[in-house]
């Protein structure tokens, strides 16, 4: 069986901020060895719509839904057969099931074995729910990479949630303020094995909590790599946390200030940020 990721674009050209897509590193990872399997990013390449496929796995956020469903409309009038997950399907399954064969809701870790089973039994289920398992000390597959023209960065995961649950987040809506957390030594291992000049930590909120932030960024200082993250505002409330994020290299964060008007920031759920973002 030959299976085919496809990350799809959101713009008809392509973006200045191309970089890995971890999840098709994660799916591939996970794929035993007798399945051949290849990515397509319709980022930085043309699909070639008419190489061989079995099975094609789409990854979608909202604002790239209608071109995945476009992508998902070209194979399935070949017979074949497309699976579509990602935070737009996840969220919206009956809109994505009328675009898709089969519909993954939540994470990959549990139901992508399932779907490769059911797959080449030729009887791929309309639905697959994840179970939202611990996370593994799997090492994401990043061969899957080569050859294509990304950004010069490495997308790298710690946890995976955030402790908050703000009203208007996708975060919240998917994982209901749940965190789950990578072994560090398997975190690590990837770093030390790092060919590129920048990690970016693609956590929801590297600020987790305390404990674990300040693990990572002393393994990290004892480093010499550069990274950038995103975080919540609170940050600021540990200074000393703040400095030992400069001394382990990170370079910037970005950070969510969704209004500067406090009725607004308690009617999004935002309320624990007590203090004014100035």
């Amino acid at each position: 069986m030959r299976v085919v990721f496809i990350k799809p674009n959101m713009i008809a050209g392509t973006p200045g901020d191309r970089m890995e897509p971890l999840v098709f590193a994660v799916l591939s990872a996970l794929t035993p060895a007798r399945i051949d399997r290849c990515l397509y990013d319709d980022r930085v390449e043309k699909i070639p719509y008419d190489a061989p496929a079995d099975l094609v796995a789409l990854t979608a956020d909202t604002f790239s839904a209608k071109r995945a469903y476009q992508i998902a409309r070209v194979y399935r009038r070949k017979g074949i057969p497309v699976v579509m997950g990602g935070f737009h399907p996840s969220l919206c399954p009956d809109e994505a099931g009328q675009h898709a064969d089969s519909v993954v809701i939540g994470d990959a870790e549990d139901t992508w074995p399932r779907i490769l089973e059911d797959a080449e039994r030729g009887s791929l289920q309309a639905q697959y729910v994840s179970s939202y398992p611990p996370l593994g000390e799997q090492a994401p597959d990043r061969s899957i990479f080569r050859g294509k023209s990304y950004a010069p960065v490495r997308l790298v995961e710690f946890n995976r949630g955030c402790r908050f649950a703000c009203d208007f987040c996708s975060i919240r809506a998917m994982y209901k303020g749940k965190i789950r957390r990578k072994p560090l030594a398997s975190v690590l291992k990837e770093i030390d094995a790092n060919s590129r000049k920048h990690l970016i930590f693609t956590d929801d909120n590297f600020h987790a909590d305390i404990p674990s932030l300040r693990r990572i960024l002393q393994e990290l200082k004892s480093r010499s790599v550069r990274w950038s993250c995103q975080i919540s505002a609170d940050i600021v409330e540990h200074p000393d946390l703040v400095s030992l994020m400069g001394q382990a290299g990170c370079t910037s964060v970005t950070i969510g200030f969704e209004s500067l008007e406090r009725a607004n920031i308690q009617q999004m759920g935002k309320a624990w940020m007590e203090d004014d973002y100035s």
